[in-house]
């Protein structure tokens, strides 16, 4: 037995020990995201397994079970994530500006524009002036 043959039922039971605990995470949760967790640890832990036996038996094929895997794997977690709940404020404690509130804000808003625009028409005077000022002294 070469040490590449050791070294690959050493990362084959270690990816069978990952697998094993990870599907006990599954089975007894608590929470939905220790489940979620749980499943993409199997999703990857099945990966592995499939390209290690695909290593060992030299196989090209059965690379292809290891991709579907993965997909399946990956479209768990998105599938999870979508439509998982997110924990949101109660109304009470998001205050939603009056229309008053609203009318002021953007009138700050248009004068605050309209002040750069002002801002900016000035400096260009300026400078117009001044590059007239050096012309005229020349």
């Amino acid at each position: 037995m070469s040490a590449l043959s050791i070294l690959q039922l050493a990362a084959m039971l270690a990816m069978l020990a990952t697998l094993f605990l990870a599907l006990i995470r599954l089975i007894l949760g608590p929470a939905i995201m220790d489940r979620a967790v749980a499943s993409d640890v199997l999703s990857v832990a099945a990966v592995g397994i499939t390209a290690l036996l695909a290593v060992r038996t030299g196989r090209n094929d059965v690379i292809v079970l290891a991709i579907m895997f993965a997909m399946v794997g990956f479209m768990y977690s998105v599938t999870l994530g979508r439509f998982s709940e997110r924990p949101s404020a109660p109304d009470s404690e998001v205050p939603k500006p009056t229309t008053e509130e609203v009318e002021a804000e953007e009138i700050r808003l248009v004068r605050e524009a309209q002040s750069e625009l002002h801002a900016e028409e000035r400096e260009a005077v300026l400078k117009v002036r001044a590059q007239r000022k050096q012309s005229e002294e020349q």
